[in-house]
């Protein structure tokens, strides 16, 4: 349905079964992974698996697997992103649809330009580490041959991107030799990134499938442009090289002349990347756009990324940063007492305290080494007191940071400091005053405890309950409990392999998310025209069909007939085609433009209408 092989499907399951359980512990999308047995992990990488529910798209018909919500996650600013939580099989789909693209996309990025996004699906790397690490060093093999570089950022990229032109651009790239994906596939595609996206192109935690088409497909032409408009339009520079990392892209450039005299240039080059991004929808964030000497770089390049775990230092940290760690809790706690902090000035204190010349990390890697790495430095009982004493003095100060604190608060192993965490959280419910950092610090903690403080649950259902329903589905549990659901697998033994009735049904599924009502219900009668001659066909309604006679419902007369065992079926099926037979979507009469009926009365409809499958269902077979 969605245009990928069960080769495909089983080698996205294989890339993220495969991580390790801190990898899968340490994050909410991932987390769900890490309740999987290996038979569980069999099962979802089997064909049988793929046939019954993914190659026909037959998981559209479990409304717990097409959950999603609201994700919590900040930027470095302390904002939060735009972002979506996927039920587990609906992230492996997406991940997989993004594969099967990268698999046939040819790129027309000119060979001279080298683009990385996070993972990579060549080598089937679900982390982003590695690639980072390549993009970096290929950065600063450049800088020996070049004298400035120009850096350049998006404005909020992911929630921008424009799915028509993204669309468009995969039909082009991936459709010349030979048709990969049709223009149904192409439709599913697209309408399923909008509805995981809740109507735009989707920001998901680790999402190699995100990165990929945002960075290798809908950059293409934009890389390319800007390439070109350099290489023809700008006398000055004698060479130059285009290096992007995601949104994030780096022109390394030599050029006889001095960094004043590049001023125009730059600015010419800035102006003609902005004007080609506007064409996309996209904005250039000109507040972190720059033009340096090549020996600036490392301070706009930043080694390490998000949050990344910190692994593997083998330089003599300790010796470096000898009670830096209690230096900073301490004057963190002194800020906290007499005046309010904010994020510029948490940011300030961690390169105060994590800042050296004799060592190649950033003050953030420092810092995250001290977090992840040093338990005993956390677990002693001097910094046990400080950190107990930030919990009471306020503990809106984790929301600064909400990952972190939480894990190295966690860390400590302190009971003590564990209840006052925990203390402060009850209250702040019970006043009604919890928001969205005490959402994310809740669930920073409950990774940590996998998920196993029922009272935590209990308040983060109270405060967030759409979060809640994920943590319970996919993170107390295992989710493929999810797929037991004995009325739905009967509806997929019926509908068998007619991938049309899934189609129509998916979408009233995302018509109906998007409240668009009158599509909603054209589409769910199709559905209902289609399931019923499904349904005849397999209880032999007529014995002289060969297949479902689809042709032959579509009268009144016929779904009557049919239905005519059920109480009130007549009535039921006479308002469905009177409201299709008016729907402006459905008919030319387009009567529903004339009459009051409402979004309800159409949904009261579609609701009559599935009792009528199930009570057929009921009866003595």
């Amino acid at each position: 349905m969605f245009g990928f092989t069960y080769d495909t499907w089983r080698e996205t399951c294989k890339m993220y079964f495969k991580l390790g359980d801190g990898s899968k512990k340490a994050y909410l999308q991932w987390f769900p992974f890490s309740k999987l047995t290996k038979d569980d992990e069999v099962r979802i990488s089997s064909e049988e698996f793929f046939n019954q529910y993914i190659k026909n798209a037959a998981f559209v018909l479990f409304p717990k697997v097409m959950y999603r919500s609201e994700n919590f996650f900040q930027k470095s600013d302390g904002s939060f992103r735009d972002s979506s939580l996927l039920f587990p099989i609906l992230y492996l789909v997406i991940q997989a649809i993004g594969k099967e693209i990268s698999n046939h996309y040819k790129p027309e990025r000119n060979v001279t330009i080298d683009a990385f996004y996070a993972g990579n699906y060549e080598h089937m790397r679900a982390k982003y580490k590695q690639d980072y690490d390549e993009f970096y060093k290929l950065v600063n093999v450049y800088i020996s041959e070049s004298k400035y570089f120009i850096k350049t950022d998006v404005t909020n990229f992911f929630p921008n991107i424009n799915l028509d032109i993204l669309i468009n651009q995969i039909d082009k790239k991936s459709n010349i030799d030979s048709v990969h994906f049709t223009p149904t596939q192409l439709k599913m595609i697209k309408e399923l990134f909008s509805y995981c996206g809740d109507g735009k192109f989707p920001t998901i935690e680790n999402s190699i499938a995100s990165s990929y088409l945002a960075t290798i497909v809908y950059m293409d032409e934009v890389d390319n442009r800007i390439f070109d408009f350099i290489n023809d339009k700008i006398d000055c520079i004698s060479s130059f090289k285009i290096i992007r990392y995601v949104d994030d892209m780096y022109i390394l450039i030599d050029s006889p002349y001095d960094i004043i005299r590049l001023r125009d240039a730059y600015n010419q080059i800035r102006n003609e990347y902005s004007s080609i991004l506007k064409e996309y929808g996209l904005s250039l964030n000109t507040k972190k756009c720059c033009l340096k000497p090549v020996t600036e770089i490392n301070s706009e390049l930043k080694r390490s990324l998000y949050d990344e775990y910190f692994k593997g230092i083998h330089h003599d940290i300790e010796s470096l940063f000898v009670g830096s760690f209690k230096n900073f809790l301490n004057d963190l706690l002194s800020t906290l007492k007499t005046e309010c902090i904010d994020i510029e000035h948490y940011n300030s204190l961690i390169d105060k305290y994590f800042s050296s010349d004799d060592v190649e990390f950033t003050a953030s890697e420092v810092y995250n080494y001290h977090i992840y790495e040093k338990d005993d430095i956390l677990q002693s009982d001097e910094i046990i007191n400080v950190i107990c004493q930030l919990i009471n003095t306020d503990i809106s100060f984790i929301s600064l940071d909400p990952k972190r604190l939480s894990i190295m608060i966690t860390k400590t192993r302190s009971t003590k400091a564990i209840k006052a965490l925990l203390y402060q959280l009850f209250i702040r419910s019970r006043k009604g005053l919890w928001n969205s950092y005490d959402t994310s610090i809740a669930i920073s903690y409950l990774i940590q405890s996998e998920f196993r403080h029922i009272d935590l649950l209990k308040v983060l259902y109270k405060n967030c309950s759409h979060l809640a329903i994920y943590c319970y589905y996919c993170c107390e549990n295992r989710f493929l409990f999810t797929l037991s659901d004995k009325k739905v697998n009967n509806y997929i033994q019926i509908i068998k392999n007619d991938w049309k009735a899934y189609f129509l049904y998916f979408m009233y599924w995302v018509e109906k998310d998007r409240h668009n009502s009158l599509a909603e219900y054209a589409f769910y009668k199709n559905y209902f025209d289609r399931f019923t001659a499904d349904l005849a066909f397999f209880y032999k309604y007529d014995p002289k069909c060969k297949k479902p006679n689809y042709r032959g419902f579509y009268s009144e007369k016929s779904f009557n007939n049919f239905y005519k065992d059920i109480p009130d079926s007549e009535n039921i099926i006479k308002e469905a085609h009177s409201l299709r037979n008016a729907n402006p979507l459905s008919h030319s009469s387009a009567g529903l433009i004339d009459k009051s009926t409402t979004s309800q009365d159409l949904k009261k409809c579609i609701e009559n209408l599935n009792s009528l499958i199930d009570s057929y269902l009921d009866l003595d077979k």
